[in-house]
């Protein structure tokens, strides 16, 4: 008997169906849809390699009983198309949820099967070879090779939306199984149709649906790929889930064994929750995804394990090793409308953000203003590329030569409808993201730019104070760069007045130190900005080579207000003149103010008494006219 093949590709499929059920499955659409191509495939190879039985050994079944299981074979074969035509389709969202377009493919392979069953069937058997014939053989050829025709179809049409891998393993099936078909329709006696169905599955196995490419290789769990694949499931389906990220961020301060015992601890702790899926996130971190059913019972199981987890990560790992966490919940996974805006929203708050939580739970509000912030950061870079920074001038008075002989250049954004953007939204965005420095050298060249093509310093200005962020201060180019700018418009540095705000978010002091000497040497002078509040003090007066100190608005408004302030501030003053140091008093709005921060023995007053920040041609205009 030919049966040969159909055991060679029953033993294939029973080898991928042993490898297959080894490990846990997320439960994706594409693994369900392949585990019934491979059932299928097996059915049917069991059916032929019976049938061809049944054939052969015609005292031991019925004329019905054999009919019955070649035609059961036939229906297989057909089913087995119509599989793998479905399987194209799970990248092709628009065609995989077309309702239309599966009612009529499901209504062709059911007609299909009623034909083959209806239609009369023949058989031949010899010593060498057995097989069947006739009219039910010959619509068998008819329909399947229809479904793997759009199969192949669907790669050629759609194939921009598929998975690369996929769609080339779906065409060498096909492919094979035409192949295989054509050979067994013009020689009977070879039965390869089985055989060749069982290699195009083992390919796909290869390249897509081994259950392993979804696990992470050193926890076991699911890996960050199957993660992102699961939740775009979740949300095209339309299920219910809460979430648990556990985030630990990058540095554990361990050697890598230390490390990876400490991360098995924690996969076998986090794996013992039960209805819960296991995910890998970037680095170390762990999602744990809880669909939810129609009472909500898993959001509740969720809360509640939250509890003991966070209990857990305060206690040590490895031993003797404690892990730093944070954690985000969400107890309902659809505050976000998509995956993508999901981990979008985890990438924000792993990546550092100013909440020090170490639980945030996840709702319309918190993700409503972290769309504010992805938005605003759009808007920022588009405003540097479309040049929509501009510079405000907030001019600065001199007590002593009673004149306006310097500003402040203020950074202004416009959106793209021409209204300006509060300062307070953007630039706080700026500093975070990392654009303030590329909105800190547009403001600098600027100024320069301003200095060196107008009279303004004939006008009585001697110098312009231009802000530094701290990641230009941590820019160990920042003197070069600066230098060279001012190069270019032929401008003295003279003329500059370099702010710098003392925080703790300085981390590279020696960094910042090194500019503030290069700069000098050339002719820039420095202010130490934002003086009583936050983290500026004496110290730093001392320590950094500045010229000026300049108390910031809530310190002068403090002074007017509080006795124990202002004797605070007079003494300030004293030490501060002592050490032959300048000083610029923010925030002056009333002539009573004024004369006081006179008296205080203050050098130089800013504030909305004399002018709020102006734009460049306002700026000079009132310069011109007052002085």
């Amino acid at each position: 008997m030919n049966i040969e093949m159909q055991f060679c590709g029953l033993a294939i499929n029973l080898t991928l169906i042993l490898f297959f059920l080894r490990h846990s499955k997320v439960g994706l659409i594409n693994e369900r849809i392949f585990c019934a191509a491979l059932i299928s495939n097996t059915a049917s190879i069991i059916l032929d390699i019976v049938s061809v039985l049944s054939i052969y050994y015609t005292d031991y079944y019925s004329e019905l009983a054999r009919t019955t299981l070649c035609k059961l074979y036939l229906i297989m074969l057909v089913l087995n198309s119509y599989i793998s035509y479905i399987y194209s389709l799970h990248d092709v969202r628009k065609l995989y949820t077309n309702f239309k377009l599966h009612a009529v493919i499901g209504f062709v392979a059911i007609i299909s099967c009623i034909v083959i069953s209806a239609l009369p069937i023949s058989f031949v058997s010899n010593e060498e070879y057995v097989y069947s014939r006739g009219p039910a053989v010959e619509a068998t050829y008819v329909t399947a090779p229809l479904f793997i025709l759009l199969t192949l179809l669907t790669t050629v049409l759609y194939g921009k939306y598929m998975n690369s891998h996929r769609k080339n393993a779906i065409r060498i099936w096909m492919i094979l199984e035409i192949i295989a078909a054509v050979i067994q329709f013009m020689h009977p006696k070879i039965l390869l149709v089985g055989f060749a169905c069982s290699i195009g599955i083992l390919i796909l196995y290869a390249e897509l649906e081994n259950p392993e490419a979804n696990q992470d290789r050193m926890t076991g769990v699911f890996s960050k790929k199957t993660l992102n694949a699961y939740l775009k499931q979740l949300y095209a389906t339309h299920k219910k889930f809460s979430v648990i990220v556990i985030c630990t961020g990058d540095d554990w301060h361990m050697d890598s064994e230390t490390e990876r015992a400490a991360l098995i601890e924690m996969t076998e702790f986090l794996r013992a929750f039960p209805h819960a899926k296991l995910f890998r996130g970037t680095a170390n971190d762990f999602f744990l995804i809880y669909p939810s059913n129609s009472n909500g019972t898993h959001e509740i199981e969720s809360g509640f394990n939250l509890d003991i987890i966070r209990k857990r990560y305060e206690e040590l790992w490895a031993d003797d090793r404690a892990v730093k966490a944070f954690f985000l919940y969400a107890v309902d996974g659809w505050v976000v409308d998509n995956a993508d805006e999901l981990l979008t929203v985890y990438q924000y708050y792993r990546e550092g953000t100013t909440d020090k939580r170490t639980t945030i739970n996840l709702d319309k509000s918190t993700v409503s203003q972290i769309h504010d912030y992805h938005n605003m950061v759009k808007e920022i870079k588009q405003a540097i590329t479309d040049d929509r920074i501009e510079v405000f001038y907030q001019p600065i008075y001199s007590v002593h030569e009673s004149k306006f002989v310097s500003a402040e250049a203020l950074a202004r954004m416009r959106n793209a409808e021409g209204d300006m953007v509060m300062p307070g939204k953007f630039i706080p965005v700026a500093e975070e993201n990392g654009l303030i420095e590329q909105i800190g050298e547009r403001v600098f060249e600027k100024t320069c730019h301003i200095l060196a093509n107008s009279d303004i310093l004939s006008c009585g200005i001697k110098y312009i104070e231009v802000n530094l962020s701290v990641a230009q201060c941590e820019n160990k180019h920042l003197a070069s760069n600066y230098h060279s700018i001012m190069s270019r418009h032929n401008l003295s540095p003279d003329s500059i007045n370099l702010e710098i705000t003392e925080t703790s978010t300085l981390t590279q002091r020696h960094i910042l130190l090194d500019n503030m000497h290069q700069l000098r040497e050339i002719g820039c002078s420095f202010s130490l900005d934002d003086f009583g509040t936050g983290e500026s003090n004496l110290n730093y007066i001392v320590d950094m080579p500045v010229d000026i100190v300049k108390f910031d608005r809530t310190m002068t408004q403090e002074y007017f207000r509080n006795d124990r302030a202002k004797v605070v501030m007079s003494a300030t003053v004293r030490m501060i003149k002592e050490l032959g140091l300048k000083i610029v008093a923010e925030g002056i709005e009333t002539a009573e103010e004024l004369e006081s921060m006179k008296a205080l023995g203050v050098d130089y007053i800013q504030g909305y008494y004399f002018s709020k920040p102006l734009p460049q041609s306002e700026f000079y205009n009132f310069i011109q006219s007052k002085n």
